[in-house]
């Protein structure tokens, strides 16, 4: 019904500045009257521009910090990014009173001065669902990230923590954490994405968990000779951990920024546009004719 009722105000706005610009232009009273209806109308649609950009500016805090959430590694991401998304689709009631009003003063001002190029833009219908609906279709990504990532930053430690098994003799624990290294290694490994520094991360940490199997075979074996070149192995890619944090410090940020970079570049351009259309609206609110 609120649909109805701004398409028939529209409607009536052209039909009526129609009616008073027929044939009789140069009489000041129609132009008075044109003027009329066209401030009204502007601040019709700056009133709700500014309702709905308190809706914006609030959607855009929700997304911004779902999206410092898969960043931070903190928590599992999903359920902010849920409920981000959910408040996002909800300005679209704000969003369809919005457009109602710049539609309307566009048909006023269109029938006042026909051909009249407009810099009024009418938000896109449905435009804040699309965006609700793209930013949960993240979530299941984001929470895999969120796992990936403390997989990542946790296997130094494992490793560590098999070492000191090691110097205690706790073979069977040392190698139940060797493989839990690995298996947190190979899940990364498989994870689909070309972040270009991973791999560094990726190579390096490998290295460092041969060099843990082979400490444990040589030690299984009663090797000492072999275990201890592994070990000298260990110490010599460890050299290597700083430069590999970093690249996995890199690789974690340029990941999880990209999995909500595109509803909030489209929360933004919206934003942007709003902003652009408020101002064109106060412009002929202030100047009617221009």
């Amino acid at each position: 019904m609120i649909g109805t009722r701004a398409a028939v105000s529209a409607g009536l706005a052209v039909l009526g500045v129609a009616l008073l610009l027929g044939p009789r232009t140069d009489d000041p009273s129609l132009r008075i009257a044109s003027e009329r209806l066209v401030r009204q109308r502007a601040a019709d649609a700056v009133r709700e521009l500014d309702e709905f950009r308190e809706v914006l500016d609030s959607s855009l805090e929700a997304a911004r910090s779902a999206a410092a959430a898969v960043l931070s590694g903190s928590e599992p991401p999903g359920p902010r990014l849920e409920e981000a998304a959910k408040r996002i689709a909800g300005g679209e009631e704000g969003a369809t009173a919005a457009r109602h009003a710049v539609e309307s003063l566009a048909a006023a001002r269109s029938a006042w001065h026909p051909g009249t190029p407009s810099d009024l833009e009418p938000i896109a219908a449905g435009e804040l669902i699309s965006i609700g609906d793209q930013l949960r279709g993240s979530t299941i990504a984001a929470d895999r990230f969120a796992d990936l990532r403390a997989r990542a930053n946790g296997l130094p430690g494992v490793l560590d923590e098999a070492l000191r098994a090691l110097e205690r003799e706790a073979l069977d624990e040392a190698t139940d954490l060797a493989a839990h290294a690995r298996a947190d290694h190979d899940a990364i490994v498989a994870w689909e994405t070309d972040l270009t520094t991973l791999p560094v991360w990726i190579e390096t940490t490998d290295a460092m968990i041969s060099a843990v199997e082979q400490i444990l075979d040589a030690t299984r074996a009663g090797d000492g000779a072999a275990a201890r070149r592994a070990a000298e192995k260990f110490a010599a890619v460890g050299d290597d951990a700083a430069m590999a944090d970093r690249a996995l410090r890199i690789a974690m940020s340029e990941g999880g920024a990209a999995l909500t970079a595109a509803p909030l570049e489209r929360l933004a351009a919206l934003l942007g546009g709003v902003d652009d259309t408020r101002a064109a609206a106060e412009a002929l609110l202030q100047d009617p004719g221009r």
